[in-house]
């Protein structure tokens, strides 16, 4: 295989911690579309992949993998006189205040993938100005050599698309690239643009189960992805 030159991270559940930096918007944004409705609440949290009562995500949710507008959409089936953009807009709301927390020290980690001639990028399926701002909050914005969201001008995630967008963007094949992130939407998005190496992290909510059959290997967070790309290994997984 082509030697890895550039590493495409997932931000959420894999940079970003993410129920402890988006289950309290998430709630807050429920209870705004039904105030007082418990009920229809459960409902809007149930179809999403969130257990309301343990404030957790489950593996596959699609607020996890998708989009906004994803999520809107499952919502939407159920409840068919809501809104898109009052949707939208209470989310806008609900989110504006939360810090994202990260998963370790992001501006050391990409420094010293930096020092060692990697190009990196994010590739999330979150709209791509908040995404800018969490990345520069967290110091490791100016270390990035592409940002991509969901609204970036490419087919978002699990589509190969916005890989091929870095790649392009970069210069380089996409069997040079090592795709990384913490769902089934990234690890089919690294599968379908044909990445050199897909790693699958623990840090979010999906399982071992969920990612085996799409990645080269598992870690349990990104802390260990330095190692594996100096080797360039592919065990079955590294938990």
């Amino acid at each position: 295989m082509s030697k890895i030159k550039g590493i495409a991270f997932d931000k959420d559940g894999t940079l970003i911690d993410f129920e402890a930096s988006w289950s309290k918007g998430l709630i807050s944004l429920i209870e705004s579309i039904f105030p007082n409705q418990t009920d229809k609440q459960q409902v809007l949290a149930e179809e999403i992949g969130f257990n309301l009562v343990f404030e957790k995500f489950v593996g596959g949710s699609v607020f996890v993998n998708g989009t906004t507008d994803d999520v809107i959409d499952v919502w939407k089936k159920h409840f068919p006189e809501l809104i898109t953009e009052d949707i939208k807009q209470k989310s806008e709301m609900a989110f504006r205040n939360l810090e994202p927390i990260p998963l370790c020290n992001l501006e050391i980690f990409m420094s010293n993938l930096k020092e060692k001639g990697y190009f990196l990028s994010v590739i999330t399926n979150a709209a791509e100005a908040p995404t800018l701002i969490q990345l520069e909050k967290l110091g490791c914005l100016h270390l990035l050599d592409a940002v991509i969201g969901c609204d970036s001008g490419f087919n978002p995630k699990p589509s190969g698309d916005t890989i091929l967008g870095f790649c392009n963007a970069i210069g380089l094949k996409p069997d040079q690239i090592a795709m990384v992130g913490d769902s089934t939407h990234d690890l089919n998005a690294g599968r379908e643009a044909g990445v050199g190496m897909n790693v699958g992290v623990l840090s979010g909510p999906a399982t071992i189960d969920q990612m085996s059959g799409l990645a080269d290997i598992i870690l349990d967070d990104i802390l260990g992805l330095p190692e594996i790309l100096e080797k360039e290994t592919r065990p079955t997984f590294l938990s």
